[in-house]
C-alpha cells in the first residue's frame, strides 16, 4: 500500500511538472512508455498465469490417471480374489460331496479309514471356521455326519442355532 502512494505521488509530481513546462511531445512519451511496461507487465502475468494453469492441469490428470490406475489395481486384485473364493468353494463342495461318500464306505476297523477320518474331519473343521456363513450350513451337515450326530444331537444344535442367531457366536471365543 505504501508503495503504491510513493508511485502516485512521484507520477503526480511528474505530471505536475509537465503540465507547468507546456512540454505535451514529453508527457506523451511518458505515458507511451508507461503503457508499455503495463502492457510487459501484463504479458509476464498471463504468462507465468498459464504455465501454473498448465502445471496444475498436468498436477490435476496425473492425480485422476493415478486414482484411475489405483482402483482398477485394487478392482483387479478384487476380481482375483472373487476368482480364487470361487474355485476354492468350488473345490471344498466337490470334496465335501467325495468325502461324504467315501465316508459313508469306510469300515470302522479299518486303522487308515480312522486316519482318512481325523484328516477328513480336520480339513473339515479349518474350512469351515475359515468360511463365510453361506459355506458354513452345508459343510455342518458334513461335520456331523463324519462325527455321527445323533438325531438329538442335531436338535441340541439347531436349538443353540437359533439362540445365538444375532450374536456372533463361535467355537474358540
Amino acid at each position: 500500500d505504501m508503495e503504491r502512494k510513493e508511485a502516485y505521488d512521484v507520477l503526480l509530481h511528474e505530471n505536475n511538472s509537465l503540465k507547468s513546462s507546456g512540454s505535451e511531445a514529453l508527457l506523451a512519451a511518458q505515458w507511451r512508455q508507461r503503457y508499455e511496461n503495463c502492457l510487459s507487465e501484463k504479458e509476464k502475468a498471463e504468462t507465468a498465469l498459464d504455465m501454473e494453469r498448465e502445471k496444475f492441469g498436468k498436477n490435476r490428470n496425473e492425480g485422476r490417471k493415478e486414482d484411475a490406475g489405483k482402483y482398477e489395481s485394487k478392482y483387479k486384485d478384487l476380481k482375483e480374489s472373487f476368482r480364487l473364493y470361487r474355485k476354492k468353494a468350488k473345490e471344498i463342495f466337490e470334496a465335501q460331496q467325495k468325502g461324504e461318500m467315501a465316508m459313508l464306505h469306510m469300515t470302522e476297523n479299518d486303522t487308515n479309514s480312522e486316519d482318512a477320518k481325523l484328516s477328513y474331519l480336520r480339513n473339515l473343521m479349518v474350512n469351515y471356521l475359515s468360511s463365510d456363513p453361506a459355506v458354513r450350513e452345508h459343510m455342518e451337515g458334513a461335520i456331523g455326519t463324519v462325527l455321527k450326530f445323533s438325531s438329538d444331537d442335531c436338535g441340541k444344535i439347531s436349538k443353540q442355532k437359533k439362540l445365538h442367531l444375532e450374536g456372533a457366536s463361535s467355537w474358540f471365543g
